[in-house]
């Protein structure tokens, strides 16, 4: 299931159409140009991007020859980066030209061209190409149980995980992602407590265990992490019951921190302006750090 969910289920950032001055479809051939148009699609697909703080963007790439035109040249905004720049786009000849347009969309898993619902559809202009995106970091992952010992055990097992993205996510985080999809899928099946039991005891279940880690579990640049230190709040629980007016109101906390908050608890499955019934819970409640909303 984690493996499932590593090659299909992991968000991430892909070109997902193209226009190319002088081009009206895939099929063509581009003057001075050594690959086909097919070619430079195939190409474009495996460039690696990371794009924060939006859900599409649009980039353009101009070069004169005789070169190499790479993943590098792409003319990208200061909140999307390429994680390859020398992956090769195509070759151009003597005094040849390209130009094209990006569009870079944000996404899940694999999404073929004709799945896509566009409302543009029957307004796109001609030679707007459409890409299959793939937008999963994660290329392959393999997994292999072998024998382990400690001290005098011999009985036991150590799982072994080969993994290997892109260079737009630390296998690590790739991991721990995975798992806390996994545990929001099968929180589902877990029985609920008899009703014969306290209520207090219910409440504290009903309360996701992410909102009980520290906000330093989240990895946030220092300077987002000292401003929510500084109006006290220490716990993810705390963070999300706020709002983007009232973190935009904290000390040096500027739009570029809001950013960088918002998009770390979406890939949590969380988001700002919460509301929790329930909180602080009761093993929190002696902690003079949490805040009550």
């Amino acid at each position: 299931a984690l493996r499932r969910i590593l090659l299909s289920s992991m968000p991430g950032c892909a070109i997902t159409e193209v226009e190319i001055d002088g081009v009206l479809h895939e099929y063509s051939a581009i003057e001075g140009v050594q690959e086909d148009v097919i070619e430079i699609l195939l190409n474009l697909k495996g460039i690696a991007l990371v794009m924060n703080g939006k859900e599409e963007a649009e980039l353009t790439l101009s070069k004169k020859g005789p070169g190499v035109v790479t993943a590098g040249d792409i003319q990208v905004d200061h909140d999307i980066e390429v994680r390859n720049p020398a992956h090769v786009i195509c070759h151009l000849n003597g005094s040849s030209e390209i130009n094209m347009k990006l569009t870079v969309a944000r996404g899940r898993g694999y999404s073929p061209a004709d799945s896509r619902e566009n409302p543009e559809e029957e307004t796109r202009s001609i030679g707007r190409l459409q890409l299959d995106a793939t937008f999963s970091p994660v290329h392959r992952v393999s997994y292999v149980v072998e024998a382990a010992r400690v001290e005098q055990r011999t009985d036991l097992d150590k799982l072994v995980l080969d993994l290997e993205t892109n260079g737009t996510i630390d296998p690590e985080e790739a991991i721990r992602r995975a798992a806390t999809i996994l545990q929001q899928q099968l929180a589902v099946f877990v029985d609920l407590e008899s009703e014969s039991e306290s209520e207090s005891v219910i409440e504290e279940d009903e309360v996701d265990p992410i909102l009980l880690r520290p906000v330093d579990d989240l990895e946030l640049t220092v300077r987002s992490a000292n401003c929510l230190k500084a109006e006290n709040i220490y716990y993810i629980g705390d963070l999300v019951q706020r709002t983007e007016v009232e973190l935009l109101k904290t000390p040096n906390l500027g739009k570029k921190s809001l950013t960088e908050i918002k998009d770390v608890l979406a890939s949590r499955g969380l988001s700002l302006g919460m509301r929790l019934d329930n909180w602080p819970p009761a093993s929190l409640k002696n902690d003079d750090r949490v805040l009550s909303v």
